[in-house]
């Protein structure tokens, strides 16, 4: 089993979201399904002083975080998890930055970047089931 795969092996999740990235919706209706607690942090229209106090008033530390954010720097959030001992992370595809990639080749943390989480947490006959299967084939799982 790969770090991705034992990602989902959580049973408290936070998700934290702006909205702009559709299949965090799907991600946080998957872990639903499979009975997790899912706490949800939505950002969207927040500025950073909204943002930092709706951080504050989360229950932390949690065993797992998604982030997928693309109106704010998501290192600056990531930096504050991981203060609060929130230890393993994943940046969704396409919203990983050269700060979150400088934070996850130097952290103690397991950080993961680089993959949308539905190729791994979908299930079944869906676009995300053609996606793991298309990513098997080309070595890219």
């Amino acid at each position: 089993m790969n770090d991705e795969e034992s990602f989902w092996e959580g049973k408290s999740y936070l998700i934290v979201t702006d909205r702009s990235k559709p299949a965090i919706k799907l991600t946080i209706e998957e872990l639903k399904k499979k009975g997790m607690s899912v706490q949800v942090l939505d950002i969207k229209g927040m500025d950073r002083d909204q943002t930092n106090a709706a951080l504050k008033a989360l229950s932390l530390p949690v065993e797992k975080v998604v982030i997928g954010i693309t109106a704010m720097e998501p290192a600056d959030i990531i930096k504050y998890l991981i203060d609060r001992n929130c230890k393993d992370i994943w940046v969704h595809w396409r919203t990983d930055t050269e700060k979150v990639r400088a934070i996850a080749s130097g952290t103690s943390g397991n950080i993961l970047i680089g993959r949308c989480p539905m190729l791994y947490l979908g299930n079944g006959l869906s676009i995300h089931g053609m996606h793991r299967l298309i990513a098997r084939s080309f070595g890219k799982y």
